[in-house]
C-alpha cells in the first residue's frame, strides 16, 4: 500500500510540533516500523512494533483513545494511533506522539511560583485603599471568569456594584481611580454610584 500521504502528514506534524513531537508507522504484515519521523523513542526504521497480532482487537482499542506512555528516559508521552486500511483490513497503524512532560514541568513551576507562602504584611497594606480595591477586582474577575479589558458597560456596572457593596468607595479617590481602572468616565461612575444609594435608601 502507498503510504506517501501518510508519510507527508507525520513530516508535517512533527515539523508543527517540534521538538515535542514524533510520528511511527507500523507495519502490519511484518510487525516493524516502517516509517518514522522525530526522536523521542530513539527507534529507527526495521525496529520490531510489538503490535498484538489479533487485529481486530486492535482496532477496537485505537483510534478513539488519546493514552500516555513513559519514554525511554523517562518522559511522559501522550499517544493516540491511527489505523490504515486497505480493503477494511488494517495495513499499517501510525501513532502521533508528543512530549507532555514540559507542560507538566511547567505546571508545576507556575504553581509553585504563583502560590504565595505567606499573607500580606498587615503593617503595609492596612492603609493602603487601593490595594483593596485591587482585591475586591481580582476576587471578582477570577468568580465571574472574565478579563477587565474585555468587560462590557453592563460588566462594569456589575463590577462598580460590587466594589460598592464592599466598601469600595470609602475613600475620597476612589470613585476617580476605579472610573480609570474599569475606563470607564467618572460621570459613569457617580451615576452608578447615584443608582446604587437610591436603592439603598
Amino acid at each position: 500500500m502507498n503510504l506517501d500521504s501518510y508519510i507527508s502528514f507525520g513530516q508535517s506534524y512533527v515539523r508543527l510540533l517540534a521538538p515535542l513531537a514524533e510520528v511511527v508507522i507500523h507495519d502490519i504484515a511484518t510487525n516493524s516500523i516502517c516509517f518514522i519521523e522525530g526522536c523521542l523513542s530513539k527507534r529507527k526504521v526495521g525496529d520490531p512494533s510489538f503490535l498484538d497480532a489479533n487485529l481486530k482487537q486492535l482496532e477496537q482499542q485505537i483510534d478513539q483513545i488519546i493514552y500516555p506512555k513513559i519514554n525511554l528516559d523517562g518522559r511522559v508521552i501522550k499517544s493516540i494511533s491511527i489505523s490504515i486500511k486497505k480493503d477494511d483490513f488494517i495495513v499499517a497503524v501510525m501513532c502521533l506522539n508528543v512530549d507532555v512532560s514540559v507542560f507538566s514541568q511547567m505546571q508545576q513551576l507556575a504553581q509553585a511560583f504563583l502560590i504565595p507562602s505567606n499573607n500580606q504584611p498587615e503593617a503595609l497594606f492596612k492603609n493602603d485603599w487601593q490595594e483593596k480595591v485591587h482585591q475586591v477586582l481580582y476576587h471578582w474577575l477570577n468568580k465571574e471568569e472574565l478579563r477587565v479589558e474585555s468587560l462590557t458597560n453592563v460588566e462594569k456596572k456589575r463590577v462598580v456594584q460590587e466594589m460598592y457593596t464592599q466598601g469600595a468607595f470609602r475613600e475620597k479617590k476612589a470613585a476617580d481611580y476605579i472610573a480609570s481602572i474599569l475606563g470607564l468616565s467618572r460621570a459613569s461612575v457617580f451615576n452608578y454610584l447615584r443608582e446604587l444609594r437610591k436603592k439603598n435608601v
